[in-house]
């Protein structure tokens, strides 16, 4: 199949990463992939250095490219809208956020536009259907993020740090603070899952949470907000603990992983179970495959 991606985002956040994957996926299964993108974005080098074929998003390129394909897929708001405006065929969106879709008229009209939604988590569809999208519009597709090296054990936790204002990275460190633990809080995920008791991860919304996926491949215990698709994603007692963000509830956890070895490591091994069942590349691909299929003879 011929595949256009279009995703407008500027730095490498986790949707920009996916669409990263997805493309990659997609060209190892043989079909025929043209990334829709910001030149000069992270996501346009990264594309290029992967040799997918990457050409400048707009208004034009959206028109002249969107009559060639077999199916057109949106990643963001943005290239959401540029295709509600000049896509020339059904198009399917991503929805990767868990937070209420605008009542306004004109997102009434784009979102009608869409001949149907792959949403990250449950959550993420509940939005939508609450915004009047049908059932039959909207599959669930979950993220997949890369299987990496099991971490090491250290008495740190680990963190991401981010620019976010939604990534609640000032009730970490005073949830560590509580906890008498230290927090690192890293830029390079991959490279800060490498040593870590545990990863903890804060947010006001989440679609899932790439970042805690990444650490259940790690296999590394994850403390999770109690917020949109995060419960989805970890499952608590099991593979995780999730907590409501108050700061004495985000400590306890963290001290109960601390200090009890056996649940630590009951945690971890869970984790590392989950990520393998459900949170694979492969899963993202083959799901994202079944998605269109399904969408389109809806």
């Amino acid at each position: 199949m011929k595949i256009l991606l279009a995703d407008a985002g500027w730095k490498m956040r986790g949707g920009q990463w996916q669409t990263l994957y997805l493309a990659e996926g997609l060209r190892e299964q043989g079909h025929q992939v043209t990334l829709l993108l910001r030149q000069g974005s992270l996501l346009w080098d990264l594309g290029q250095r992967a040799s997918l074929e990457t050409r400048q998003i707009g208004l034009i390129t959206m028109l002249a490219c969107s009559g060639r394909q077999d199916i057109i897929h949106v990643q963001d708001s943005y290239s959401h809208t540029l295709a509600a405006l000049a896509c020339r065929q059904p198009f399917f969106v991503s929805r990767r956020v868990a937070f209420p879709v605008k009542p306004s008229w004109a997102s009434r009209k784009k979102y009608a536009r869409a001949a149907g939604f792959l949403a990250v988590s449950q959550a993420a569809a509940r939005e939508l259907k609450r915004a009047g999208v049908s059932d039959e519009k909207i599959r669930v597709v979950f993220d997949g993020v890369p299987d990496i090296e099991p971490s090491r054990n250290a008495s740190h936790v680990a963190g991401l740090k981010s620019e976010d204002p939604g990534k609640m990275n000032i009730l970490m460190q005073q949830s560590c603070h509580l906890a008498q633990t230290d927090l690192i809080l890293g830029e390079n995920l991959p490279e800060s899952l490498k040593s870590g008791m545990l990863f903890l991860y804060l947010s006001q919304s989440e679609g899932l949470g790439s970042a805690a996926l990444l650490a259940m491949a790690a296999g590394m215990p994850v403390v999770v907000s109690r917020v949109g698709g995060l419960p989805e994603a970890i499952d608590h007692g099991f593979s995780g603990l999730v907590v409501p963000n108050k700061k004495e509830e985000v400590a306890q956890a963290i001290a109960a992983i601390r200090d009890d070895r056996n649940l630590a490591l009951r945690l971890s091994e869970n984790a590392r179970r989950r990520y393998l069942k459900h949170f694979t590349l492969d899963h993202m691909i083959s799901n994202t495959l079944i998605a269109y299929k399904e969408l389109y003879y809806a």
